[in-house]
């Protein structure tokens, strides 16, 4: 992976080494074995002794063989036909001296191994020295500004990723950005957009597919879009460092459990832009934490807390889809379901939840039918109301227009919004007022009543 515009100078030929095998024999192989798997001539690359294909992968003869041989099935955003086996189940990034010397490429590496950990994978990632390794993976500097990896092959991920210390100009997300492509590459993942790397580079054509290394990934886009995947064949100086919804589909598909990872697990915040992802993350039993909004949430409230809020899941936990919104320009405090949130002015982003009770309009309700019920609170919408027959103030009839009676009592606009009404007892009297353009009745006893909030 390199840097979006950047040219890229290499030297080609083959190093001579020891053990008695001629490198450039083996190399003519691999190259021979990758046009055989459907790989442009004019996209392999040999550079210092190495193949590579797209620029930055890094093709063993063990892996160059492989290519070769029949699949049995052709199921993945785009992979190799190599794939970590399931013998795998921690890997561990042992980054070198050098490497640790520079404080962003240390910083984007923590950051790449969280991305892979925090969903729920058959494979973790942990940074060494660390125990209970089932494959190992070096992290080395190189020059420039990018980096480099291979394919897996005998069922192990790739051994080395190579990161350019260029990166050190860059922020930490650019380089959890990169790092993270290269670890993909590692467990087998092509460029995203590898039939046509001008898509992310400006410049660049077809890295070659022929139905084997290059296989599409299900429930994936086949095309590709700036920003659309971490594995986009060159990144920009704006990346964040964070999963596309189609990498993560990507990932589930590849190295998923079948499990979800904990709602904790993520940062939402982190996902800012990435507006109508959907994240999908389970929650504990939860009766309390903090939370700004009703409906919609600033993206720092507790994820599991605003899910009960919502009613997405009862309070004895469950899963729920996180949907990423932009930021409001205010958030209004509730009660519900035995969660309190808390009111906030502008913020910058936002979550709701897509698993949530559909909201009735609340002239569909008769809320006299609820007498005796106290306490009960109900979610309806309320189309835009500037007039209706409501008596009483804060404490409603509770046969008054219920959407006049929100707004006369501040919990939604004119404009019309959803609301909740709460069903309160009877009382001795109700007093008249005119609030926010509506101008309530007063009345004596009556059997029933009903307050709104937002």
């Amino acid at each position: 992976m390199f840097k979006k515009a950047a040219v890229l100078a290499v030297s080609c030929g083959a190093l001579l080494v020891g053990c008695g095998v001629d490198p450039e024999m083996e190399n003519e192989e691999i190259v021979s074995n990758l046009v055989e798997a459907g790989f442009r001539v004019d996209d392999i690359l040999v550079a210092d002794g190495k193949v590579y294909v797209g620029r930055d992968a890094h093709v063993t003869l063990e892996a160059s063989r492989e290519m070769l041989q029949s699949l049995d099935e052709s199921s993945e955003q785009y992979r190799t036909t190599n794939q970590v086996g399931t013998g795998v189940t921690k890997i561990c990034v042992n980054s070198t001296a050098t490497f640790d010397t520079y404080s962003m490429l240390s910083q984007g590496l923590d950051l790449a191994i969280a991305n892979y950990n925090e969903r729920g994978l058959r494979i973790t990632f942990a940074r060494g020295p660390s125990t209970g390794c089932t494959a190992n993976i070096i992290a080395q500097t190189t020059t420039g500004t990018g980096g480099s990896a291979g394919f897996p092959s005998g069922g192990l991920p790739y051994g080395i990723i190579n990161i350019g210390t260029g990166l050190q100009a860059y922020s930490a997300d650019v380089n959890e950005h990169v790092i993270t492509h290269e670890l993909g590459h590692a467990i087998g993942f092509r460029h995203s957009d590898y039939y046509n790397r001008s898509i992310s580079c400006g410049a660049g054509g077809d890295e070659g597919d022929a139905g084997v290394g290059a296989i599409h990934i299900p429930g994936t886009p086949t095309t590709a879009t700036v920003g659309g995947s971490v594995m986009n064949s060159c990144f920009r100086s704006t990346e964040t460092g964070e999963w596309t919804s189609s990498d993560i589909t990507a990932l589930d598909v590849l190295y998923g459990t079948g499990g979800v990872a904990a709602c904790s697990s993520y940062d939402f915040t982190s996902y800012r832009g990435q507006n109508g992802t959907q994240i999908r993350c389970s929650c504990p039993a939860t009766t309390s934490g903090t939370v700004w909004g009703t409906d919609i949430y600033t993206d720092d409230s507790n994820a599991c807390a605003a899910a009960v809020h919502a009613g997405a899941i009862p309070s004895s936990g469950g899963t729920v889809t996180v949907v990423i919104q932009p930021g409001q320009g205010s958030y209004t405090a509730s009660t519900r379901n035995g969660i309190t949130t808390l009111a906030y002015g502008a913020w910058s982003g936002s979550f709701t939840f897509t698993n949530t009770t559909p909201v009735q309009a609340c002239s569909s309700y008769d809320f006299t039918s609820y007498r005796g019920q106290n306490g009960t609170q109900i979610r309806c919408s309320c189309p835009a109301t500037t007039s209706g027959t409501v008596w009483g103030t804060d404490i409603y009839t509770d046969d008054s227009n219920a959407c006049a009676a929100a707004v006369h009592a501040g919990a939604i606009a004119s404009s019309g919004g959803t609301m909740t009404v709460t069903i309160r007892p009877g009382q001795g009297s109700y007093t008249a007022s005119t609030r926010n353009g509506i101008t309530t009745l007063s009345y004596g006893a009556w059997s029933g009543s009903f307050s709104t909030s937002p």
